[in-house]
């Protein structure tokens, strides 16, 4: 999809407009809300996973959070306001990750997908499913990678093998949290085998459904779901942390800038990886510091933490300033993103390594990302090097014997 100067244009004065509507009484907010979700909707690219796991995160952690927590607890709108004016740059930049065409890589990739799917599997059952939540994201590159172009049968059956190991996960090594992540696993599998049958895929019910039916039936145990309704979703944790972000803004107020705070944030961003056994000093991640700073070190004791939204943790650190940072740190992570969609060899699918923790990129920002996507980016590299071959041509074990 290509994004014209003119769309870019009207985008900033539809926030011009906005800016001066905050003031109005009655439901013109609310409807300029639903107008700029409809205009990311324009420029989301229903054809790239990217943008459309992007978009379920921005649909489910901000566009519902903002409207339920204004219409019912009367919260303000701006964290919504300038969360989809930052996501507009990095949609910009990622606009051509677009699917490519499912191509036939060979028996081996297929052979090593069944075994690793079987092998997810046993760990489960041996009682490590920590280990599997840090390939399933790779899980879902060989699946792709097994599929061919519109073959519904073949493809179902790749399919199958990768649900049977979700299924298993969720019923005997899933302990009810990072319900986030778990199910970006699902919905970003099921978008790429909807990719590969050429089934036209509407980006808004894609986004929509998912945000909507967690807040409706919000539970930890997927098979003992509870109606609770829109008011009672406030309280849950996708509606929470958009409420506690819109208030980062008077916390800065109050506080002023913290400098070193915010280096200590990009430190860990980008240096996740270095054990802590290595470098004891290495700075904690925000939700771990927004916790001690502010509620109760027990909490982290116990596995509680923050979710910052998407540009939460700069402005917490920066003020308005943060918009600027959220930017250029979003400019890099798409720098990467494309990177990843180039990759010789891997038809556009490495970048899935990215699109299984957009969603927790919205939810949490860019140390939450960061945490979530690092371990299996390394898993993903060792492979990568290890079966480069196998990417870069069509190989089969029939032929090779």
């Amino acid at each position: 999809m290509i994004i014209s100067k003119k769309q870019v244009l009207w985008f900033f004065i539809v926030h011009l407009l906005i800016v001066a509507a905050i003031s109005s009484l009655g439901y013109y907010p609310l409807i300029l809300v639903i107008l700029v979700f409809y205009y990311i909707g324009l420029i989301v690219e229903r054809k790239s996973s990217v943008h459309m796991m992007f978009f379920l995160g921005y649909t489910t952690f901000i566009f519902l959070p903002a409207m339920l927590n204004w219409y019912y607890l009367d919260i303000s709108l701006d964290l919504f306001y300038l969360t989809s004016f930052v996501a507009v740059f990095f949609l910009l930049q990622t606009r051509n990750t677009k699917v490519q065409t499912f191509i036939d890589k060979g028996n081996f990739l297929r052979f090593v997908f069944i075994l690793s799917c079987l092998t997810s599997v046993f760990f489960i059952f041996i009682g490590l499913p920590k280990v599997v939540t840090y390939i399933f994201a790779f899980l879902i590159i060989l699946m792709s990678m097994s599929f061919k172009q519109d073959r519904l049968i073949h493809n179902s059956f790749y399919f199958s093998l990768f649900m049977l190991v979700f299924l298993t996960y969720i019923l005997f090594g899933w302990n009810g949290f990072g319900r986030t992540v778990t199910m970006s696993w699902l919905l970003l599998a099921l978008l790429q085998f909807l990719y590969s049958i050429n089934l036209n895929i509407n980006k808004f019910i894609f986004s929509i459904l998912p945000g909507v039916s967690a807040s409706l039936l919000s539970s930890r145990d997927l098979f003992n779901l509870e109606f609770k309704g829109l008011e009672q979703s406030l309280y849950d944790s996708a509606y929470g942390p958009y409420r506690l972000a819109s208030t980062f803004i008077d916390s800065f107020n109050l506080y002023g800038y913290d400098q070193s705070g915010f280096w200590d944030q990009i430190t860990f961003t980008f240096l996740v990886f270095i054990p802590r056994s290595i470098w004891p000093n290495k700075p904690f991640g925000f939700g771990f510091e927004y916790t001690v700073r502010n509620l109760d070190t027990s909490l982290v004791e116990a596995g509680h933490s923050i979710a910052a939204t998407l540009i939460g943790e700069h402005i917490y650190f920066l003020g308005y300033i943060g918009i600027i940072t959220s930017i250029l740190v979003l400019s890099i992570i798409a720098w990467f993103t494309n990177i990843l969609y180039k990759l010789p060899g891997m038809n556009g699918n490495a970048v899935i390594i990215f699109s299984a923790s957009m969603m927790a990129l919205v939810w949490g920002g860019m140390s939450s990302f960061s945490a979530r996507v690092i371990l299996p980016s390394i898993v993903f590299l060792i492979l990568f090097f290890i079966f480069r071959k196998f990417f870069n041509n069509n190989y089969s074990i029939v032929r090779r014997i």
